[in-house]
């Protein structure tokens, strides 16, 4: 077994090495670059959606989406065609955090996706993104510190909530919040590794996601939405923020001592290449969806109260709309359930989509309150057509083919909770920004061209599969790159330098290629298994109020439609 070690981990959420590296070449990254020259580095490949519920809590628990059941923020309500927002209760495997603690290690974690309700490590935890409310329940353990953090630090922001502000046309605004957001957060750890005991400390950076989402064609002279205006104004607005966090890192590296540290990413970044878009129009060409062509007074009463909902959702502020749930909690699930699923006539409907994600569910007999396809046979061969026809098509715009790969979920994930994963799951194609579909099997039903006329996403960044991993240390090696490894070898390897056995139950493996050989040799690993599923004390379901709290901050990420 390894020797005892501390270990910090740094999360840069969204981070790429596309923008890194050249940033480090020009001296613009100092920290990042000294970890880079004295440590292990290498490309970290995500969950196979790239989204960051799911790779978050993979890289937690070293295990695949299939078996700790978090796929994304919400997870469909089998019976009905709502969903549900999923928060840390709901995760099915025990995270590093857990392993770490029970061991008598203390343990500090700050601001991880998918950690609501704070746990009662031995140590201290503030939950991330899932969690509603700063300083409301669940938000930190042990209560206590609240009042102490508060009192010495200042106020925290879990989530600075910048898509009014992007809407609203208050750009610079939007990247001052992210800014002055991350300088708290490193305030509070900085303080928090300063003041308390830890073996285990990690900390979560999130605005490098949030602005990749919204200035991305404002960097990028190849977006086509890109402009002259947008670049001198915002070109520079994601790696204001880079800075930003690559001098947080170098303060924490001052408080990390002799610690192990580990610099991460979820995912990577490029552009929203806005395929999940077009698949229901493609769907509705392919026969296989179909929408109601009934203009009967309830949808005229929904549509109006819609366009009544994004009136106040565009203008009002955050503090106003929740005022306003209070009044009619109920009003604005109803309203999301219709606009997603806005005009499909179930019974005539075989495949959907929502329209935001890279899935495909089958309007399936027993599952779906309106099922069409029954379960075995026609389930598989109706499958197997889509993904063969997926596979077919192209962009209208250059001709080129706009599917790299359609998979069936259970080629993906594996595990007991695979039958919550979509049917079917699309990875586009990634070096150009899909104008809308075509279909040239005689299939199509009228002609082959396909929704086109879509209007640009506030969201001008989307996720990629190759996020970051940069590891330095005292038995780490120099100036070593690894290669690849995936989200799920880090927790395997974190614990292993914590000099803990490592759980047979982790799909993960331990990164012995960035390990010195001698010590490698000296500490082998030691593995035991976990026999039974890790269950939180309860699942926490969100009240109407924080229901709405929560989708204020996934809706303007781009994580929810």
């Amino acid at each position: 077994m390894a020797k005892t070690g501390k270990v910090l981990i740094i999360g840069v959420d969204g981070a790429t090495f596309d923008l890194i590296e050249p940033w480090v070449s020009e001296g613009k990254l100092p920290a990042l670059a000294g970890l880079l020259e004295g440590g292990a580095h290498g490309i970290l490949r995500s969950t196979p959606n790239t989204n960051s519920a799911s790779a978050w809590v993979s890289f937690a628990t070293g295990t695949n989406p299939g078996k700790h059941g978090i796929f994304y923020f919400d997870e469909p309500v089998f019976g009905t065609y709502q969903r549900r927002y999923l928060n840390g209760s709901f995760r099915r495997s025990k995270a590093i955090w857990n392993y770490a603690s029970e061991s008598g290690k203390n343990v500090g974690v700050m601001n991880v996706p998918m950690s609501y309700p704070a746990e009662p490590v031995n140590g201290f935890m503030i939950a991330g993104i899932d969690c509603p409310e700063t300083w409301g329940k669940g938000f930190i353990h042990p209560p206590r510190l609240a009042q102490r953090l508060r009192s010495i630090l200042g106020d925290y922001v879990i989530e600075p909530g910048i898509p009014g502000l992007i809407k609203a046309g208050k750009k610079d605004a939007a990247v001052d919040l992210l800014l002055k957001t991350e300088e708290i957060r490193k305030r509070y750890a900085k303080y928090l590794m300063s003041h308390f005991p830890w073996d285990l400390f990690i900390v979560v950076f999130r605005a490098s996601d949030a602005v990749q989402h919204f200035f991305w064609k404002d960097m990028d002279p190849t977006h086509p939405e890109h402009t002259e205006e947008g670049f001198s104004r915002y070109g520079d607005s994601i790696f204001k923020i880079y800075q930003k966090i690559d001098c947080a890192i170098s303060d924490l590296l001052n408080s990390a001592g002799d610690a192990t540290v580990f610099v991460m990413s979820d995912h990577g970044a490029d552009f929203n290449q806005r395929g999940a878009e077009y698949l229901n129009p493609w769907l509705a060409e392919m026969g296989l969806l179909k929408y109601s062509e009934n203009q009967n007074w309830r949808e005229i009463f929904i549509r109006t109260i819609q366009a009544l909902y994004h009136f106040i959702d565009k203008r009002f502020s955050r503090e106003i709309k929740l005022r306003l749930i209070k009044l009619l909690p109920r009003m604005r699930e109803k309203v999301e359930a219709a606009s997603v699923y806005q005009h499909i006539d179930w019974p005539a409907t075989k495949v959907y989509s929502d329209g935001a994600r890279d899935e495909l569910w089958i309007n399936l007999k027993g599952r779906e309150p309106k099922g069409t396809v029954q379960p075995g046979e026609e389930y598989d061969r109706l499958r197997d057509f889509v993904i063969e026809n997926l596979t077919k098509v192209k962009d209208i715009r250059n001709g080129e083919q706009v599917v790299r790969k359609a998979y069936r979920r259970e080629e993906i994930y594996y595990g007991k909770h695979v039958h919550k994963a979509p049917d079917i799951f699309v990875e586009w194609r990634q070096d150009f920004v899909i104008s809308g579909l075509k279909s040239t099997d005689s299939i199509a039903r009228s002609g082959y061209k396909v929704c086109s006329s879509s209007k640009p996403p506030l969201v001008s960044g989307g996720h990629r599969k190759n996020g970051i991993a940069i590891i330095r240390g005292p038995h780490i090696k120099r100036t070593h790159d690894f290669g690849h490894a995936d989200i799920i070898d880090l927790a395997p390897t974190i614990l292993y330098l914590l000099g803990l056995p490592v759980p047979k139950e982790m799909d993960g493996r331990i990164l012995q290629e960035v390990i010195e050989e001698e010590y490698w040799k000296e500490h082998p690993p030691v593995y035991h298994p976990i026999d039974t599923e890790y269950k939180s004390l309860s699942e926490e379901e969100y009240s109407q109020e924080e229901r709405k709290k929560i989708w204020e901050k996934l809706k303007g990420m781009g994580y929810i439609d």
